[in-house]
């Protein structure tokens, strides 16, 4: 019986390790691909921070160019539009030239305008997608840290439960060894009475040893 206790108890030990070392195994893989993506992520942000900078160095480009186009507009109303306009009509009062070079000045700087507008609205829907996904990752990961700590708070509850189940084993069989041995003991030394009775020799017993009647 006691090497069947001993059995069960090395059978719950070794059920303990294993289930110990599962939990470390995962909860290391589950830190792991929480660090991956951690560095993803940063790594995410920062090209997105040189995109961004790059996006700054573009616009400023384009304001460079548009202003360079604004000059062509100019050069081109006052060189082109009204030389032609005075060959073919002739010269008109300066108040309708006025008018006229500022109409079409607007006119050509509006739609300059709205092509620059164009692309930037472009640029926008671009950049604000990438946020999105961008969100959208940042959540994923922190429902996965979320996932992690439940899964490792539900692993320690087990290994505790397991523990208290081995310790509660192990109680048990030192209390049922210790019967054993009492019974040994005692069928001992009820064979000793019988064997040597009415020459009233004591039973004899191990040094330090209580006597287990009065147990």
């Amino acid at each position: 019986a006691s090497q069947v206790e001993k059995g069960k108890e090395q059978e719950l030990k070794e059920q303990f390790d294993a289930l110990r070392r599962e939990h470390t195994e995962i909860l290391q893989e589950l830190q792991r691909a929480h660090e991956q993506e951690k560095l993803l992520l940063v790594e995410s942000h920062h090209r997105s921070e040189a995109a961004l900078q790059e996006t700054i160095q573009a616009l400023n480009s384009q304001l460079k160019s548009f202003q360079e186009r604004m000059k062509r507009v100019e050069e081109s109303l006052l060189r082109t539009d009204y030389k032609k306009h005075i060959q073919e009509h002739g010269s008109p009062s300066p108040f309708w030239e006025q008018e006229l070079e500022s109409l079409h000045f607007v006119i050509e700087m509006k739609n300059e305008h709205i092509h620059g507008l164009d692309k930037k609205l472009l640029h926008l829907e671009t950049v604000e997608e990438r946020n999105l996904l961008l969100e959208e990752k940042v959540k994923t990961l922190q429902q996965e840290n979320e996932d992690l700590q439940v899964r490792t708070q539900n692993h320690l509850i087990m290994a505790r439960q397991l523990s208290e189940e081995l310790q509660a084993a192990r109680e048990a069989l030192e209390k049922e060894a210790q019967l054993l041995d009492q019974a040994r003991r005692e069928k001992e030394e009820l064979l000793y009475r019988v064997l040597n009775a009415g020459d009233g020799s004591p039973f004899p017993m191990a040094a330090g040893e209580v006597p287990l009647i009065a147990t």
